[in-house]
């Protein structure tokens, strides 16, 4: 396959030298999360802001902030498939997932801050699901399925802001993010959020 900037990877065998932000940034901007079941344009970018977010809110270290940005970096590369497809696809898919995953985690070097931080990145995660679901879907408790994987979870205070900004807007926020996060952990302090 081919990336944003011209390089080439396959998809089954990555490496971490395949792996570039700004391929990364600029493929979650037009990545459209829920198979583009929303009422407008929400990419996997967003929602890893909005993650990151939800981690700065409550209080978590600069380095699970930066992980939970970072944590669907590996769609990127083999797209982002809805939770309930990916069961149906069976461990052929979780294989692939994982694989690509911890390519990336290694380059961006956040293998061990998604380890340690695992349990907060994904309720921040579920928090972002919550918030997504009540701000850009047509979710009515009374017609709908229950979503069990939300049992319990609140969404995020703030709403999702979403319209009048385009994928390389979002991209370059995405960017201005990741490289406000860095630097703070590389010094060890906290940025404000982008």
């Amino acid at each position: 396959m081919l990336t944003f900037s011209g390089r080439d990877y396959l998809p089954t065998q990555m490496v971490p030298a395949d792996v570039h932000i700004e391929d990364i940034a600029h493929a979650l901007s037009l990545i459209c999360r829920f198979g583009g079941h929303t009422g407008v344009h929400y990419s996997v970018a967003q929602h890893s802001l909005l993650v990151a977010r939800i981690l700065e809110e409550r209080g978590a270290p600069v380095e699970a902030q930066l992980a939970g940005l970072l944590h669907d970096a590996h769609e990127a590369y083999i797209g982002d498939i809805p939770t309930p497809i990916k069961s149906a696809l069976g461990p052929a898919w979780h294989d692939l997932e994982a694989d690509v995953a911890t390519a990336v985690r290694r380059a961006l070097d956040v293998t061990f801050a998604s380890h340690d931080w695992e349990d907060l990145i994904k309720y921040a995660d579920l928090v972002a699901l919550a918030t997504e679901r009540r701000d850009l879907m047509h979710f009515d408790a009374d017609r709908n399925l229950h979503w069990r994987i939300l049992g319990g979870v609140a969404p995020f205070h703030e709403k999702v802001a979403v319209l009048g900004w385009s994928p390389q807007w979002w991209a370059d926020v995405f960017l201005d993010r990741y490289e406000a996060l860095r630097s703070a952990h590389e010094a060890g302090s906290l940025p404000h959020a982008a």
